[in-house]
Order: structure tokens, then C-alpha cells, then sequence
């Protein structure tokens, strides 16, 4: 839960309440930073974003509409995706988004009641443009079509800080984005992040909360949730024609202190379009902890999950059905000193190099947990999407086996254990420059499923026909971002670019390793 922002602008409530209600319900929270401005004012002397359409009044209620555009063009250079030397060119490609949103905040007129309605809408969101190809299929990088995402239509009703009411369309986000990700945690001030996200968790939920409660700041919360396309929800699991429903539970301590730990559960039913279930269990831990040290704040997070269960998904004649046990840990560190800044993100994701066994090990992060530009989010996600066609040609296998589609990652950094540490510079007030290398390891050998099963005999190929490598390889990032600030409304401007060099699980199969791969992406963000 999080504290109910709303101000009354500096007004007195016209009502007589306890100063705990007026504190949670009228005054905004400090926004101040150290070093130069995270925004440049180029009119007015705000260096925050503030809704241009909003009222306030006496008793603290308060209403807003907002309005955020967003566009990134990003163009990334051909890369070889399989063992006839193919290549995936995607060219240039274009993420326009206009988003649509409004929140009203009772204040104190209803007390000890407090109403919250958030609406928020995507009238366009995906990827546009790209060169076409004879590889383009829907799980190749850029191919997603635009269209329009309703992300929020909810209303809560809380009885002071003791229950909390929710129903509606709502966005799911837990700790650093693991497995529950809102796909609204991009580049901000500070955070150095190669980051942007698209749609996010959607889900049609009901909630009952607690909390805060006690001086330990105990929350807890349990809901349960509909994701179904045909009910204007999704989550990056679902393919087209699958539904799911789920149970979810939070305990959390330290709500609204600099330390914090909690527990998130969700226990998932999935039904594929041809009856395929899959019943699993996640447990997913998130602590965070913040120091002041020596003029600077260091900030500690930690998020592990554990997935298991059973799916029925990729069946095969000696297991219809597989036991599911994934890991995934992530860790980040950031040194904030104002002017500098450092920032490390760690992630481990576990992998599965043994394809006919009766066990499903490989994790799979929510592709809009980012690390870095081009790895993950572009050269496995084609060489993954590649080897689900290789291995569904009939030409090649026969028949091929079931739920193939599955295959591709999306962009999801799965089977890694990655280490990306990256500094930040910010000179000046609203410039922000950031780079950083990211070292990447495969913890399980990958595994094309044709190039494994026909070319090794079992023994792991990687995607270009090569004898497999724990190596991913080394990326190095660099961008800048220029914000702006107009008498609340926030305008950004950034280039990010990067360079990825293979390691030995790229070797080709003549031994030769594919060559290095580069990216470039501009953006433009504005809020009013």
C-alpha cells in the first residue's frame, strides 16, 4: 500500500481531524534531491513534474487529469540467427505511446472513509516500422502491432488505515519487476537504466488490504485476479488465445520507512487455447534497506523468486507432463552523491539445457525487467525465435512437436547469470550522462532445440550450430537524457547506444564467432 498523496496546496481543511490524517492526506511528499536538479526550469522554478489539469480544495480532495506522450526509435544493425548464416535484420523501428489518465482523491470529506477512482489508458501503444523480412514472424524483436491498452479503471475505498476496499483494472507490480511488472518503472533521474518498457502486468482484480499498521508498518493483502485478452487484461505469459486466473497474497513490513521486507504469492491457473494447463506456485521475497553515508545515499534491493508446479505445456510421448522448478535473484546497489552516481544490477535466472526431460528449470524475467540494450532484449530473442522455426519445419523434423511458440523469449533474460554495473555523471541541472559494461554468463549450456537434438545428438548446440558455452559475452552501454521543466510540465530528451561482443556461446559451427552487433536509440518523453 502506499501513502494517499493529494494537497490542499497550503489551504487550511476546513474540517477538524488528527494530525495523522491531515499528514497522510494533505501534504505532498519532499521531492528534494542532492546535487544539481534532476530537471532544468526553463520556465517557472519547478524541477518536478506537476498535472497541469487538477483542482484541489479546502478539505484535501483533489482531482487530476494527465496526459504523457512517449516515441523511441531505435535502429540495430544485422546479426547472424542461425547455422545457415542467416541473418535478422530488423532496421529501424518506432514505439509511439499516448497515455491517458485521471485520479480523484477524496481528502477529508469522507473520513474515516477515503475514496481513490484511477483511470489510465494507453490510446496507442507497440512497435511500428522495421524492414521486412523472410525471418519476420510474431516473436521476433519489433514485431508487435499497436493498438490500445486500458491499464487502470479501479476504485478503492479505505476505513482509515484497517481495510482497504479495491475492484477493477489495475497494473501488477511487485519489488524490482521480476515477475509481477507494471511496465511504468523506465529511465528516471539517477537510476542509469537502459530501459524502455512497453504494455505491462494488466489484470482485472479484487483486493482486501491492511495497513499500515503498528510502528513496523505491517501490510497484508489478498486478491484475486482475472488475465484474459478478452477482458482488456495480459501479462507477458500469455500467448494468443490463453487465459489465466489467480490468487494473490502480500505481507509486507516497513511500509513508509527507509527499510522493508516482504512476501508476494501468486497462485496461477493457466489454460492454453488447445486445453493445455499449467498450475503453479510463485513465492517471490523483496527486501530494500537505505543509508545516508557521508553525504551520499546507498540504496539495497533484493528480490528472489521461486516457481513451482505442473504444465502440461510441450508434451511429449515419455512426459505429458512436467514438473515446473524455477529460480530467479536479483539484486541491485546504487551510491547516490548527487553529482555522481553508481549503480550495480545483478540477475541470475536459471536455465535448462535438457530438453526431453520431465523438468521445466528455465526462468524467465518479465521482459520489462531490462538489462541492457541489445542481448536480451535482440539477439537471443531472434536466435530463440529462429530455433522455434527451424524446429517446427516440417521439412526438416517431420513432425514437429507441440507448443514450439513457446520457445522464443520475447526479450526476457532467461538462463543467465548477468552483472552490469554502470556510473552516472550529472553536470548541470536536467543532464544526465550514464554507461556501463554488462558481463553476461549462461549458467545452463543453451540449447537450440534442433541444432541439440539432430546436429549434437543431445549434446547442447548453440542457435548457429556451434558447440555450446557457458560465455555470453560482454555489452557496453552509454546514453544521455536532458530534462526539462515548463512551470510543471516535464519534457525528456535521451540517446542511448550500445555494442555487444559474443562470447564462445556464439561460436558458429566452423568455430568462428559471430560478429559484434550495435544499436542506437533516440527518445522523447513528455508528461502535462
Amino acid at each position: 500500500m502506499s501513502c494517499w498523496s493529494g494537497a490542499a496546496r497550503g489551504e487550511k481543511p476546513a474540517k477538524t481531524q488528527d494530525a495523522r490524517a491531515v499528514a497522510m492526506l494533505c501534504e505532498r511528499p519532499s521531492t528534494a534531491s542532492l546535487g544539481p536538479a534532476p530537471s532544468l526550469a526553463l520556465v517557472g522554478s519547478e524541477t518536478t513534474y506537476r498535472p497541469q489539469f487538477e483542482v484541489n480544495s479546502k478539505d484535501c480532495s483533489h482531482f487530476e487529469v494527465t496526459l504523457a506522450g512517449h516515441l523511441s526509435v531505435e535502429s540495430v544493425s544485422a546479426y547472424e540467427v542461425d547455422r545457415d548464416g542467416n541473418e535478422f535484420a530488423e532496421g529501424t523501428t518506432y514505439r509511439p505511446r499516448a497515455r491517458l489518465g485521471s485520479r480523484y482523491e477524496s481528502g477529508l470529506d469522507l473520513l474515516p472513509m477515503h475514496l481513490d477512482l484511477v483511470y489510465e489508458h494507453d490510446l496507442y501503444t507497440g512497435i511500428v516500422g522495421g524492414n521486412d523480412s523472410e525471418l519476420a514472424g510474431s516473436s521476433y524483436p519489433g514485431s508487435r502491432a499497436g493498438d490500445q491498452e486500458l491499464r487502470k479503471a479501479f476504485a478503492r475505498l479505505s476505513f482509515a488505515r484497517y481495510l482497504h476496499v479495491s475492484a477493477g483494472w489495475m497494473t501488477s507490480h511487485w519489488g524490482l519487476g521480476l515477475v509481477a511488472n507494471d511496465g511504468a518503472h523506465g529511465w528516471e533521474p539517477g537510476n542509469a537504466r537502459f530501459a524502455d518498457p512497453i504494455s505491462g502486468d494488466r489484470v482485472l482484480r479484487g483486493l482486501l488490504a491492511t495497513g499500515p499498521l503498528t510502528d513496523v508498518g505491517l501490510v497484508i493483502a489478498l486478491g484475486a485476479d482475472l488475465v484474459d485478452p478478452d477482458l482488456q487484461t495480459g501479462d507477458d505469459v500469455l500467448l494468443p488465445g490463453d487465459s489465466a486466473k489467480q490468487v494473490v497474497g502480500a505481507v509486507s513490513l516497513g511500509e513508509g520507512t527507509p527499510h522493508g521486507i516482504g512476501v508476494y504469492g501468486a497462485l496461477r491457473s493457466q489454460q492454453a487455447s488447445d486445453g493445455d494447463e499449467t498450475h503453479v506456485l510463485a513465492a517471490d521475497v523483496y527486501g530494500r534497506t537505505k543509508h545516508r553515508l557521508n553525504g551520499a545515499w546507498f540504496n539495497l534491493q533484493a528480490e528472489g523468486v521461486y516457481i513451482t508446479g505442473t504444465t502440461e505445456l510441450a508434451p511429449s510421448t515419455a512426459f505429458p507432463e512436467h514438473d515446473v522448478s524455477q529460480v530467479g535473484l536479483a539484486v541491485r546497489a546504487d551510491l547516490d552523491a548527487g553529482k555522481f552516481g553508481s549503480v550495480l544490477d545483478v540477475l541470475y535466472a536459471s536455465g535448462d539445457s535438457d530438453l526431453d526431460d520431465a523438468e521445466q528449470h528455465a526462468f524467465r524475467a518479465d521482459p520489462n525487467y531490462e538489462m541492457g540494450l541489445l542481448l536480451y532484449r535482440h539477439v537471443l530473442a531472434a536466435q530463440s525465435a529462429r530455433g522455434a522455426a527451424t524446429a517446427a519445419d516440417p521439412n526438416l523434423v517431420g513432425v514437429p512437436a507441440e507448443d514450439l511458440e513457446r520457445i522464443p523469449t520475447r526479450g526476457s533474460a532467461t538462463n543467465t547469470l548477468a552483472v552490469f554495473p554502470r556510473v552516472r555523471l550529472r553536470p548541470t541541472a536536467g543532464l544526465e550522462l550514464y554507461g556501463g559494461a554488462l558481463f553476461a554468463f549462461a549458467p545452463s549450456l543453451p540449447a537450440d532445440p534442433f541444432n541439440t537434438r539432430v546436429l549434437g545428438g543431445g549434446s547442447a548446440r548453440n542457435a548457429l550450430g556451434g558447440m555450446s558455452s557457458h560465455i555470453l559475452g560482454t555489452e557496453y552501454d552509454v546514453g544521455l537524457r536532458l530534462r526539462l521543466n515548463l512551470s510543471g510540465v516535464e519534457a525528456t530528451v535521451g540517446a542511448e547506444g550500445g555494442v555487444f561482443t559474443p562470447g564462445d556461446a556464439f561460436v558458429r559451427a566452423d568455430g568462428e564467432t559471430m560478429p559484434t552487433v550495435g544499436a542506437l536509440r533516440l527518445l522523447l518523453d513528455a508528461r502535462i
